[in-house]
């Protein structure tokens, strides 16, 4: 059976109206690499309840933040570091500002805000990531 992962984008509009998306930076036992939210699907979870989960988990956003939640087209099929067959649905949560970021020491080390003109294929580790926030960059909504 395969595992079930979520990757959410997130981002807000500035007040130039541009696209300001926050990147994590995952500690050292994951290798100090940059990515979106990811997290696993619990059993019986739905993606997009997932989803909203591991944002606020790992970013401390708040309901009253979230402005939209939007389910991409994006999924991606690959074999973890464990040798497990991974499914995972790509989010797009739009905030509708900057809040006031709490990571989770156990899996992160720091963030940043990235503006959509700095987002290029060395902004995150994995092939995956960037082309999330590709799609991210694309959208409208």
């Amino acid at each position: 059976m395969k595992k079930k992962k979520v990757q959410v984008v997130i981002f807000y509009h500035d007040a130039n109206n541009k696209k300001q998306f926050l990147l994590l930076k995952m500690n050292e036992r994951r290798m100090y690499l940059w990515q979106n939210v990811t997290g696993s699907v619990d059993e019986g979870e739905k993606y997009s309840k997932a989803a909203l989960r591991e944002a606020k988990e790992e970013t401390g956003i708040k309901k009253k933040n979230i402005k939209n939640l939007i389910k991409s087209s994006m999924k991606f099929t690959f074999t973890d570091q464990y040798k497990k067959d991974i499914t995972e649905k790509i989010f797009f949560l739009e905030a509708y500002e900057k809040w006031d970021v709490k990571i989770d020491p156990k899996e992160h080390c720091d963030f940043k805000w990235v503006d959509e003109n700095d987002i290029n294929r060395d902004s995150v580790h994995f092939d995956s990531n960037y082309k999330a926030l590709v799609g991210a960059l694309e959208f409208e909504n």
